[in-house]
């Protein structure tokens, strides 16, 4: 199969003599698209998706057959052999599992599509944050046996916040238990959001899935079996006793789309004579792509990947259904004084980009991933970049594909692609041309990436003092890479540490340490990142006056501090991490100053306020950030040229750490909102363990399959879903939803927690958690976290 760039004149012969022989045996071949050939794809005909789950959805082995139908690889690849195209990294081959999100580029039926595969585990929500944020549309793998899951309801979540469009694809149905009506009841019930079913799986008895009726254009798609590739697919209009089920499905469909969209109506009425099957499938299609765009509504497809059934159209989908560049909202830009305003794409605009992400390669070095909401960012190019203040320079331009890259000249507006040779940008940042004055001065920027907090945290130990650096540099590629990292020192014990998002997130890092970067290192046992507080009031003066550099330094102020206990907003205090900050600095009359400072009022407050940053980033007992606390700076006795910021900053920092001390300071653990579900014989078991081993509060139990903020909705909007009796020519098992079990519970209690539900379930549970907060802990446990952290 054709898979290089030829000469214009190979190019438009070669494909036409073969597929003339192909057509034969009704084979469609499709070719591999390069970015040198990005000229032939506008902005229209191009799609920037993602694929998101929970882990083990299928979605890496839907991406891999994607790219064998669209040319882009020569034999599927395959998790279980570790040969991926998409999972390349060998720790990502060695666990089976998707740990970095990877891009990739081709073409179907005339278009380009940017794909990015996304991990489904917990510990690398940030991967899929970063992603999502920079997506037009995603494509939702649903495992047809389990239905929607945990993580799926949590990646949902982070397309939502963006307003994503999105298409679901109910994969498994080729394995026992799978049920396609049941996973679009789920849909509509757990992820808030209305279901279009626009095919209906064809069941056996024996081997599962054999095709697939298509609601749309009322036909059976089905397989070649001489083909195990399933690479040939044939279409047939449907009748016998699928017609039946098909015609309901039409009728749903229309009747659905006629709520949400009123050309749909028209067409209905005039066209159609208000016969649901006589409605065109063009008109179908538009009035779905219409709804779709909107986020009204998410077409449903069903297939089974790994038997390589149902791909084809779901890419099918991908260009009917999502939105390219132009059909997405423009993007919002804010100035450096808070003032938004809309970016239009435009290829003949201002550059404007943002990086999304970064990737620390052996030969390449800093491989920044970015997408161009503006303009055209061309090779050898000067950048600013608006949130660092600094210019880069393009040393090169690429595609990716997976692992390779092909150089390319330039990154069209809408497109995605990476930079090679910026030292100074991040994830999040905003890049610019830097002879762009206007956007330099006005220091536009595109919306942050959130970044999630960490949970977990373990020492790094370089095996020598040799090593020293060498772990210093890996540790910085490595935070550099994922923002979700955070590497601090401890100041009692000089230890270096790094906090990430769970077990795995960690033991990740290590592995990257020793097999991707070389360097030798240990990594200590895994702590949980615990919060400090104080229960009492307190109020200090501090001084500050040391000789830096030669030249003395002094300042000094006053802080008080008391304990807040709910979240407040109150004007005039700033909120960070938990807490309330306050500088005023308007200076005291009687202070005996020989002269006045030389600094004005704002530095005076910036100085004070970064101050307070610092003091809050550390507490008096085991030195973890502090939380929960009211903490104003004031009563500024400035000492004239003698006073810096840097005094200011000192001096209060240590003003908090004192009066921390004084304030009866104690330890916080974060706590987790668990949602357990498991099957009601279960149920005893598991309430004992989370409310008595773990130290949780059970606070309550419902259905699976229920929903009350959806009780309402339900009686109002009839959303259609098959029987899933009718789909297969016998008799299924009555479904039983499984109970979900609520409960809040301290997180170092939940180390180890997915063993124990297997050995306590049989392997039929499955959890969820996020941090809620941070509560109080008992005496006695504090007192074995404080000899614990410090080896008493």
């Amino acid at each position: 199969m054709y898979t290089g760039v030829l000469t214009p004149l190979i190019r438009s012969t070669i494909p036409k003599r073969i597929s003339s022989l192909l057509r034969q045996q009704k084979t469609i071949v499709h070719f591999k698209t390069f970015a040198t050939d990005a000229k032939d794809f506008t902005i229209p005909k191009t799609r920037n998706i993602g694929i998101i789950a929970h882990i083990d959805a299928g979605k890496t082995t839907t991406t891999e057959r994607m790219l064998y139908y669209a040319g882009v690889t020569k034999r599927i690849g395959d998790i279980d052999d570790g040969d991926t195209v998409m999972d390349y990294l060998a720790a990502e081959r060695e666990r089976g599992i998707t740990i970095n999100s990877a891009a990739i580029t081709f073409g179907w039926e005339g278009h380009r599509i940017n794909l990015i595969d996304t991990p489904g585990h917990v510990d690398f929500t940030m991967e899929v944050e970063r992603s999502v944020r920079v997506l037009d549309g995603a494509v939702t793998i649903l495992d047809g046996v389990a239905g929607v899951e945990a993580q799926t309801e949590t990646v949902w979540k982070q397309a939502d916040r963006y307003k994503i469009p999105r298409i679901a694809f109910v994969n498994k149905l080729d394995r026992t238990g799978a049920a396609f009506g049941r996973t679009v009841r789920e849909i509509w019930k757990k992820l808030r959001t209305r279901p279009l079913v626009l095919q209906l799986p064809v069941m056996e008895d024996e081997k599962g899935l054999r095709a697939v009726v298509d609601v749309v254009t009322m036909e059976i798609i089905d397989w070649d079996p001489q083909h195990s590739d399933g690479s040939v697919l044939h279409r047939r209009p449907v009748q016998g006793a699928l017609l039946d089920e098909a015609t309901k499905a039409r009728t749903a469909l229309v009747e659905a789309l006629a709520e949400m969209d009123e050309g749909i109506i028209d067409a209905f009425f005039d066209e159609a004579n208000g016969d649901h099957l006589a409605v065109k499938p063009e008109v179908i299609k538009a009035a779905l792509r219409r709804v779709t765009i909107e986020n009204k509504a998410v077409p449903v497809l069903c297939g089974a990947a790994f038997k390589n059934l149902g791909v084809q159209p779901l890419l099918s989908a991908v260009l009917d259904y999502l939105p390219s560049p132009l059909d997405r909202p423009p993007a919002l830009v804010t100035d450096h004084h808070g003032k938004t305003s809309k970016l239009a794409l435009s290829e003949n605009g201002k550059l404007c980009a943002l990086a999304f992400k970064v990737v620390h390669d052996s030969k390449r070095g800093p491989m920044v991933y970015v997408k161009v909401y503006s303009g055209k960012l061309n090779t050898r190019m000067t950048l600013f970049n608006t949130t660092t203040r600094s210019k880069e320079r393009v040393n090169k331009l690429l595609q990716m594909y997976a692992k390779d890259v092909e150089e390319i000249p330039s990154i069209g507006c809408g497109h995605i692609g990476v930079i090679v040779g910026l030292k100074d940008t991040r994830t999040g940042d905003t890049l610019v041309q830097s002879n762009d004055t206007a956007a330099v001065k006005a220091g536009l920027q595109l919306g942050n990436i959130e970044i999630p907090n960490a949970a977990f945290f373990a020492a790094i130990e370089p095996a020598s003092v040799s090593e020293e650096q060498a772990v210093e540099d890996a540790l910085k590629n490595l935070v550099r890479e994922d923002p979700s990292l955070h590497v601090w020192t401890d100041e009692e014990s000089g230890q270096r540490l790094v906090s990430g998002m769970g077990e795995l997130h960690l033991d990740i890092v290590k592995d990257r340490l020793l097999n991707d970067f070389k360097v030798k290192a240990e990594m200590g046992k895994m702590r949980i990142s615990y919060r400090e507080t104080c229960q009492d009031k307190a109020s200090v003066f501090s001084e500050y006056d040391k000789e830096v550099m030669g030249k003395r330094a002094r300042a000094a102020c006053r802080i008080e501090l008391a304990h807040m206990e709910e979240e407040e907003e109150v004007e005039g205090w700033v909120a960070n991490s938990g807490n309330l900050l306050a500088a005023d600095v308007n200076t005291p009359s009687e202070q005996e100053a020989p002269q006045p400072s030389s600094l004005d009022q704002e530095e005076l407050k910036q100085a004070a306020h970064r101050g307070l940053l610092a003091g809050m980033a550390r507490g008096a007992l085991l030195g973890f950030p502090l939380t929960k606390l009211k903490v104003k700076a004031y009563d500024l006795k400035t000492f004239g040229q003698e006073t810096t910021p840097g005094a200011i900053s000192a001096c209060v920092s240590n003003g908090v750490y004192e009066a921390v001390k004084k304030a009866s300071p104690c330890l916080l653990e974060p706590m987790m909102e668990v949602y357990t579900e498991v099957s009601e014989n279960h149920i005893g078991n598991i309430v004992s363990d989370l409310s008595g081993t773990r130290r949780g509060h059970v606070i309550g139990l419902e259905s699976s399959d229920h929903s009350e903020e959806n009780d309402g909705n339900m009686d109002s909007v009839q959303v259609y879903a098959p029987d899933d009796s009718l789909l297969v020519n016998k008799q299924v098992d009555e479904y039983k939803p499984k109970q979900v079990i609520k409960a809040h519970v301290p997180l170092s209690s939940m180390l180890g927690y997915s063993s124990a539900l297997r050995s306590l379930t049989g392997g039929s549970g499955s959890f969820s958690m996020r941090v809620i907060g941070y509560g109080e802990m008992s005496k006695d446990r504090e007192r074995a976290v404080i000899n614990e952290m410090k080896g008493w």
